[in-house]
């Protein structure tokens, strides 16, 4: 069963209760999922705008791909309550917080594009997603130690990185 399908308080108790799943990753993963909410509707709104003037094509392409990268993140957060326990130490996680930072990777080219009220959300988006790439890598530093250290390292930093940048931005656009 999906939890997706569930009421969100049925997660929260899941979460809250003394049990080992659902835990870090999927809490983490869904509060992802929110922040692709987000910038898929602050994505929708702009392109939809009679003032938009950019290229209606490009982000029509990234709703596409947000909307993709929203459904790794929701079947990760599945697959970590009901997966297999060797795919949930690593494999899971490490597709949950790449599905987030290539989220990252949209709002900052969102960033650029959305403008007044929408610019909050793209950055609350990208808040979201950070937070959840440096919950989900710290899941995976418990669980795996020194394996594929590299590559988290990476996305933590590429993540610290792009939160730098569409904060400026959003800055700038909110005035």
């Amino acid at each position: 069963m999906s939890l997706w399908t569930q009421p969100l308080e049925s997660l929260y108790e899941g979460l809250a209760a003394a049990k080992t799943a659902p835990a870090g990753v999927t809490a983490a993963a869904v509060s992802a999922r929110f922040g692709m909410a987000l910038l898929i509707k602050a994505l929708e709104i702009t392109v939809k705008r009679r003032d938009f003037s950019g290229d209606a094509a490009a982000l029509r392409l990234w709703i596409d791909v947000a909307r993709k990268e929203a459904d790794a993140l929701a079947e990760a957060a599945n697959e970590d309550i009901a997966g297999a326990a060797e795919r949930k130490r690593i494999e899971i996680p490490m597709i949950a917080a790449r599905a987030a930072v290539a989220g990252l990777d949209m709002c900052a080219e969102a960033a650029g594009v959305v403008r007044g009220a929408l610019a909050a959300d793209v950055g609350a988006a990208a808040a979201l997603l950070c937070a959840a790439v440096h919950a989900i890598l710290l899941c995976v530093d418990s669980n795996a130690g020194q394996l594929e250290a590299e590559e988290r390292r990476e996305l933590e930093r590429h993540a610290l990185a792009r939160q730098e940048s569409i904060m400026g931005q959003v800055s700038k656009a909110l005035g």
